[in-house]
């Protein structure tokens, strides 16, 4: 250990308070200054000094007593992800969709006016849909709250019991500030703390940086220099909240720990109220267009009915009726079902869809941002090429490697496990190579520490007598410092083993100055194409019994080559990513990587081709496109905070690049609203996993992570993923674009339709003196009209709806009402003629009233019910596409009941209907068919003016 428990106390006396350390005092620091103040009082100062801070803090541990005090006040480090299910909210939630307000409040001027009918039915919608949100969100929601739940972590923590210093292996709710814990390999810090020792610790923070390989931490000797600045994500001595040890050892104080983390700090930011969604947008813009034909069409029936009848009691009614005939008060059901039908259907493909609102926004998605590690790639470092010092390939460096990793006695390195697991997957192991375990026997070793950042292990072969090879891998830098020699013999040559192998003196020459400049230009080329690299040297040594070697024998080495490491691809990458681009869903990387190797990956993806990339207007010609260069598609978070002064060129970097690299999580936030923002504003998706990922998977439209991400990422997203693949966020987009397409289809039709018979009403109040249909049988026939459009999220839909995002449009739903819904007028009136001339029915006491009202009641349902599969898509319905099972079935079977309901006693007496004349029947046919006629012509003409249907 760098540190024992004696020099601990020698140096508390000592203590000395590096300058511009103090806890802020200012009102409005922000939470994220708060952490980095309370981290920086204890890491800026020498290890030794720490304790000197907590009178109760010792490197012996804290004692039982101290630490249950401690967690008295400060409460159990318990995750910010593992709070109660917020049971209430979600119901509340659910009921305060805008469809089921204006539904409520119809209900209450129905009940107000003493139709109880009116008022069970709507009311029976509204718990309906109410309550399917809520029980489908509560279910995801548990079930996300147990993936959080199912890990338990335990901690080893230094603990005084009875005076004696203790290691005990707890659980980490139970963890408080000043307990001093010991990690090693694959450990979690179960809060933030400072390192006091440190034996080759490297810590794992991509869930915190992105990035992939492991960082070397070491502890603090000297005070931070007055001028030194402090960066919470990059420095030496703090380790985060979730953040792990993959090699070597150590033990770290906790400084905070729950909700005083730096997680909890970007969890606190999460706790503010979420900005509307682009669907969310959409809906309340359709709720204002429908709210304002109710406040514009009903009182015109009402004062034209009562002109004409002198009836306003009745006027009032029937006004009313036709405020809920303007009303889709199947909506909110409808809505429900639809996003219940893809959450079932999504749930097979293993996703959680923790808010309904998600699935619809997966489909109105353009821009999808995701970061690298895991989601493009495999997250797993694994061995890329072999070469030289002039970058040709070679097995020899491989070779060396392998050597030195396979006998190397400390913890396995991810690297080291990359360079062991390739060459026995590709049959090039020295030692395999020979078939006998023993073919080369370690005789010393210089461990791997994050000062030298080398690893050194000699070795020979059994036949040989005294002849040793001592093999030295590590950074480029620090192995190049020790080599005065580089290999010129050629090794394309070698044979799978090295068995043969002997460091001949003619084999190299002398290292110049210009070869060391070589070396480096071929490090930074390959460091450029987004490669790791690591540097293999090798040196002829005399083995001896019992010697022992040392860093003293590193020295005057023969440079090898280099083997170069990266995370592959994930094999059904490319193919999702093409998947996406066919849906026009654009694809940007945003990471806290190292824009080098996020761009290798992007490039192999081919979302670096600048043919391929749209810019911030579809209006840009070839010019502008061939203008842009790959490193224009590129940007770092250094250079958006200097944007961030001007915010036209933001937003312009924003819209042009496609790599994001070097951000922090609020750049990562900064991104997604500054993309949503753009080309008149747009729905957003953000996958990601880590705590770096939480705040821009909060800000997105739809957010999205997965069930191995931290629990801060999971309680922030709408969709947790159980397999961490854009194939499934392409699936996804498709179910979410079947999803509105569908509800749009719903709300299209009802609204043309309802409008339509608004116009009819119209037209009959002014002409005929008698009401043209009763209130009830209004709202029977609407019913009927919406129980058929019920099988609406069993629909099919033609393929072509589902190239491009969909949104909820106001514009377009008041357009297609508009243009199509009065040409069911003429069809209307035709039967008002009927009844005027060939029925004679043209006074308010003929006993023929009710036959009036019964023909328009059949002309009107049937109309409607037919006309659904001309609605429903913008081709020849029955020849280019047909409806699904479900929507012909139920259609013609509420056809059926329409046609059935004058014929059943007791109801046509509760309706006030009598059976249709049957001559009747053939106006009918020739209506339906007429109406039809007429429904496709207006159908293609608009498509042609308006360029969409649905």
């Amino acid at each position: 250990m760098t540190f024992v428990n004696s020099f601990f106390t020698s140096r508390l006396l000592s203590f000395r308070r590096p300058p511009n350390i103090s806890p802020p005092t200012a009102d409005h620091v922000t939470r994220e200054q708060l952490v980095t103040s309370r981290l920086a009082r204890f890491a800026q100062i020498p290890a030794s000094d720490i304790f000197a801070l907590e009178p109760t803090w010792s490197p012996l541990g804290l004692t039982e007593e101290a630490a249950a005090e401690i967690l008295k006040q400060r409460g159990q480090n318990i995750p910010v992800a593992e709070r109660p299910l917020a049971a209430l909210s979600t119901l509340w939630t659910a009921l305060w969709n805008p469809f089921n307000v204006l539904l409520t409040i119809l209900a209450c001027v129905n009940i107000a006016t003493q139709d109880v009918a009116t008022f069970v039915v709507m009311m029976a919608m509204v718990v309906a849909s109410t309550g399917l949100r809520y029980w489908q969100e509560m279910k995801s929601m548990v079930q996300a709250l147990k993936l959080v739940r199912s890990i338990v972590t335990r901690v080893r923590v230094v603990r005084r019991v009875n005076g004696i210093s203790q290691e005990l292996e707890i659980d980490q709710k139970l963890i408080v500030p000043g307990d001093v814990i010991a990690v090693a390999s694959g450990d979690v810090f179960p809060g933030d703390c400072v390192l006091i020792s440190s034996e080759a610790l490297a810590i794992a923070q991509a869930s915190l940086t992105g990035e992939l390989m492991p960082i070397d931490k070491t502890i603090r000797l000297a005070p931070a220099a007055e001028s030194d600045t402090f960066h919470l994500l990059n420095n030496d001595n703090v380790c985060l909240s979730g953040t792990s040890a993959s090699a070597g050892n150590g033990r770290a104080i906790v400084i905070s720990t729950g909700k005083d983390t730096y997680m909890a700090g970007i969890a606190e930011e999460l706790n503010r109220k979420r900005p509307e969604n682009a669907i969310q947008v959409g809906i309340r813009k359709v709720s204002y267009v429908l709210m304002g034909f109710m406040a514009v069409m009903a009182p015109i029936v009402f004062i034209v009915q009562g002109a004409v009848s002198h009836d306003w009691k009745g006027a009032i009614m029937f006004a009313i009726a036709i405020a809920v005939g303007i009303t889709p008060e199947m909506l909110p059901m409808i809505v429900t079902s639809n996003l219940a039908l893809s959450a079932v259907r999504i749930a097979r493909k293993n996703v959680i869809v923790k808010r309904f609102d998600a699935i619809q926004n997966l489909g109105a998605v353009r821009v999808l941002c995701s970061d690298k590690t895991g989601t493009l790639t495999i997250d797993l470092v694994s061995v890329s090429n072999s070469v030289t010092d002039n970058g040709e390939d070679s097995e020899l460096p491989i070779k060396l490697a392998y050597i030195n990793s396979l006998l190397q006695t400390g913890t396995r390195s991810p690297i080291d496990r990359a360079i062991v697991e390739y060459t026995h997957a590709n049959g090039k192991g020295p030692v395999a190579g020979d078939g006998h375990q023993d073919s080369w026997q370690k005789h010393g070793e210089v461990p791997f520490d994050s000062t030298r950042r080398l690893l050194s292990v000699l070795v020979s072969r059994p036949s040989t007598d005294g002849e040793g090879l001592l093999i030295t891998k590590g950074a480029v830098e620090e192995v190049l410092e020790r080599c005065t020699s580089v290999y010129r013999q050629q090794q394309r040559s070698f044979s799978a083993s090295l068995s043969n192998f002997k460091l001949e003196r003619t084999a190299y020459t002398t290292l110049t100055e210009d070869d060391r400049r070589a070396i480096l230009d071929t490090s930074n080329r390959l460091n450029e194409q987004g490669l790791r690299l690591i540097a293999v040297a090798c040196k002829c040594a005399t083995v001896k019994q019992f010697m022992t070697i040392n860093t003293a024998d590193e020295e005057d080495l023969v440079f090898v080559g280099f083997v170069s490491f990266l995370d592959p691809l994930k094999p059904d990458a490319a193919d999702a990513i093409k998947e996406l681009s066919k849906l026009n869903v654009q694809v940007r990387i945003l990471t806290g990587d190292a824009p080098a190797v996020a761009g290798k990956v992007a490039r192999d993806l081919g979302l670096l081709n600048t043919r391929n990339v749209m810019l911030k207007s579809e209006k840009a010609d070839e010019e502008a496109v061939g203008a842009i260069s790959e490193a224009d598609l590129i940007v770092t978070g250094p250079q958006l905070a200097e944007l961030s002064k001007d915010k036209d060129a933001f937003a312009e970097a924003v819209e042009r690049a496609v790599i994001f690299a070097k951000l922090s999580p609020y750049q990562k936030l900064e991104v997604v609203k500054a993309l949503r923002a753009g080309d008149g504003g747009r729905a957003v998706a953000f996958l990601g996993d880590g705590v770096n990922d939480a705040l821009a998977i909060r800000g997105a439209d739809v957010g999205i992570s997965v069930d191995s991400g931290t629990e801060i990422a999971k309680e922030a997203a709408d969709v947790i993923l159980l397999e961490k693949s854009l194939g499934v966020v392409a699936l996804g987009v498709v179910q979410g674009r079947i999803t509105l397409l569908n509800t749009v289809k719903y709300i299209k039709m009802a609204c043309s339709s309802n409008f339509g018979n608004v116009f009819s009403v119209l037209v009959a109040s002014a002409w005929l003196p008698y009401q043209p249909m009763l209130p009830l049988q209004l709202l029977v026939q609407n019913l009927l009209y919406d129980f058929s459009q019920g099988s609406i999220p069993w629909d099919n839909v033609d393929p072509e709806y589902l190239e491009t995002p969909r949104t909820w449009s106001a514009l377009s739903i008041i357009r297609f009402m508009v243009c199509l819904g009065p040409f069911s007028s003429p069809f209307d009136i035709t039967v008002f003629c009927i009844n005027w001339f060939y029925y004679g029915i043209r006074t308010a006491d003929s006993p023929l009233v009710t036959l009036a009202q019964t023909n328009w009641f059949l002309e009107g349902s049937l109309t409607q019910l037919f006309i659904i599969q001309f609605l429903r898509t913008g081709k020849t319905p029955f020849i280019q596409s047909r409806a699904s099972l479900p929507v012909v079935l139920v259609t013609f079977g509420m056809a059926c009941v329409s046609m059935a309901i004058p014929y059943i006693p007791k109801v046509n007496t509760a309706l006030q209907m009598r059976p249709p004349h049957p001559e009747f029947y053939a106006y009918l046919v020739g209506i339906i068919a007429t109406y039809a006629c007429v429904v496709h012509v207006v159908k293609v003409l608009y498509q042609m003016r308006f360029k969409e249907w649905l």
